[in-house]
């Protein structure tokens, strides 16, 4: 007979798988990490998993959203400890230390190599509920900041999301690329909130 695990040790053992793929998605991958190896991570059993996530995808995915809260809050407090500068400015700097954020952290390669396949096996009801793209993590910083962009928060979205996936191409642009983004970032902000 299974023995029910306490409050404590749940916290403790998710907080072990979520280090684990977390640590998995930035390094390995989702596809070379198994259910077992994160088990033994968190000691327990392969069956004591599925009493925490439905499938390691599952893991991955609140893994994922983890990173994006952690990337849209840094974002976020940019906006409010800058209230003083002009919008486009404001916007500006918070779009540029997502970005360092993302890129220090290393998780735009586990979002293009793994996420779509991740999204592809998990239950679209499931997405529903558990999935928030970086647009709508961009609308809600822009509305809780209380920012009006022209063209609409839709545009402003968009455009600063194809900011942000500028990270996966720093390589390719190579090591120019912090000016390179400034620029385009500083610009686009320019654009999306030009003073009143």
């Amino acid at each position: 007979m299974a023995v029910a695990f306490s409050e404590q040790e749940r916290q403790t053992i998710l907080k072990s798988l979520k280090e684990t793929a977390r640590q998995c998605a930035l390094s390995l991958g989702v596809h070379k990490t198994s259910v077992d190896q994160l088990a033994r991570a968190a000691n327990i059993s392969k069956g004591a998993f599925y009493k925490f996530y439905a499938s390691k995808e599952m893991l991955f995915l609140e893994v994922l959203e983890d990173m994006h809260t952690e990337v849209y809050e840094v974002s976020f407090r940019i906006l409010e400890q800058n209230c003083g500068l002009s919008d486009a400015a404001r916007v500006a700097e918070a779009v540029l230390a997502a970005c360092r954020a993302m890129e220090q952290t290393g998780m735009m390669d586990f979002m293009e190599r793994d996420v779509p396949c991740i999204l592809r096996k998990i239950p679209r009801e499931m997405k529903k509920k558990h999935y928030h793209s970086d647009a709508v993590h961009i609308r809600e910083a822009l509305s809780r900041a209380g920012l009006e962009p022209v063209g609409g928060i839709e545009l402003a979205s968009a455009a600063i999301r194809g900011l942000m996936l500028t990270v996966s191409h720093r390589e390719n642009i190579g090591e120019q690329y912090p000016q390179v983004l400034e620029i385009l970032v500083r610009g686009t902000c320019d654009r999306l909130f030009p003073p009143k």
